[in-house]
């Protein structure tokens, strides 16, 4: 029982000597890190009476016209929804021909619209028939042109047919 006892030291001490079960065995020498500052560039003296005047900015070109047909379509679907102040700023209050309360209170026995438009793509010229179902069922029709410009309903030309 000796022998294995002896045997088993020296099985111990020779793994003890090569490292093999310690911490040092598994441990790596560390790199040597340096840390080097990167130097910041002096700043720079400015004279401001050598200053030379931006150039101007260049001019946007002109935005191409709004399609006519769409801002009526807009200007009735926003009567249509009750978005009276939209409607009113795509052209009710150059078209009314009265305030903005009395406007809105001429749509109040309209239930609902049906627009049918006409117009030459990119033109100014809106050739319209609308056609009002009022509260009580009636129904009035009405036709004639729109003149959009720069996207606002500038002018209108209506008349009621029925």
């Amino acid at each position: 029982m000796m022998r294995i006892v002896a045997a088993g030291a020296v099985v111990i001490a020779a793994l003890a000597a090569a490292g093999c079960g310690s911490a040092a065995a598994h441990t790596a020498p560390r790199p040597t890190v340096t840390v080097t500052a990167t130097p910041r560039p002096a700043h720079k003296v400015r004279h401001h009476h050598h200053r030379t005047p931006a150039p101007p900015a260049p001019v946007a070109a002109p935005a191409p016209n709004a399609n006519a047909e769409a801002v009526v379509d807009q200007f009735y679907a926003d009567i249509t929804n009750h978005d009276y102040p939209t409607a009113w700023s795509l052209g009710g209050d150059n078209i009314s021909g009265t305030d903005y309360n009395s406007w809105v209170a001429g749509y109040s026995t309209t239930a609902r619209l049906n627009l049918g438009t006409d117009a030459t793509w990119n033109g100014p010229t809106v050739n319209a028939e609308l056609i009002a179902v009022q509260t009580d069922g009636s129904v009035k029709t009405y036709q004639g042109t729109y003149t959009v410009i720069g996207g606002v309903i500038t002018a209108a030309s209506i008349v009621q047919t029925s």
